[in-house]
C-alpha cells in the first residue's frame, strides 16, 4: 500500500482521537453544531468504508447523535478503517468504485482515491469542529499532519 497513503490514515485517526479529546474536556458536549458536523463526518466515514468492503451505504436521516455515540462510531470505523488498509495492495487500490450518492454520470474513482476523499473531507470538517470549540470557549488541539509526523506518527489514543 502507498506509505502516503498509509500515514493520511494514520494522521486522520489520531486527529479524530484529539478532537474527540479536546471536545470531551470541554462544557460544549451537547453543541448541536459539533454535534451535528460529527455526525456527518462519521456517516461518510461510515458510508465509504461500507463501499470499501463491498456493502451498500446508508446515507439515512436520524437524530443527531450524542458525544459518546459519536466518539465510539468513530473509533470503531477508525479500526476497520485500520483492518481494510492491511488487506490492500497496489491493485486493490486500482481497482475503480462508484460512489452511489452522486447523480448520473456516476463518479467512478479509485480505492485509492476514495480513502484519500475520506481524509480529505474529514479534516476539513475536523477544522471546521476545532474552530467551533474554540469559538465556544473551548481548548482546540492543533492536529496538522505535520506535527503528527514530528511527534512520530503516534498512535490514535481514544480512551479519556
Amino acid at each position: 500500500m502507498s506509505a502516503l497513503l498509509k500515514d493520511l490514515l494514520g494522521h486522520q485517526a489520531w486527529a479524530d482521537a484529539m478532537f474527540f479529546h479536546a471536545w470531551g474536556k470541554s462544557a460544549v458536549r451537547e453543541d448541536l453544531d459539533l454535534r451535528t458536523r460529527t455526525g456527518h463526518l462519521v456517516d461518510v466515514q461510515e458510508a465509504f468504508l461500507a463501499i470499501l468492503q463491498g456493502g451498500i451505504p446508508t446515507l439515512e436521516d436520524r437524530p443527531v447523535p450524542d458525544f459518546e455515540a459519536l466518539k465510539g462510531r468513530c473509533w470503531a470505523g477508525h479500526a476497520a478503517f485500520q483492518a481494510l488498509i492491511r488487506s490492500l495492495d497496489e491493485a486493490a487500490l486500482a481497482r475503480t468504485i462508484r460512489v452511489p450518492w452522486f447523480p448520473d454520470p456516476p463518479c467512478l474513482v479509485t480505492v485509492a482515491e476514495a480513502l484519500t476523499q475520506v481524509c480529505m473531507h474529514t479534516q476539513h470538517h475536523r477544522a471546521q469542529n476545532m474552530t467551533r470549540l474554540k469559538a465556544l470557549g473551548a481548548v482546540p488541539k492543533n492536529v496538522d499532519y505535520i506535527i503528527w509526523l514530528w511527534k512520530q506518527r503516534p498512535e490514535p489514543r481514544w480512551e479519556s
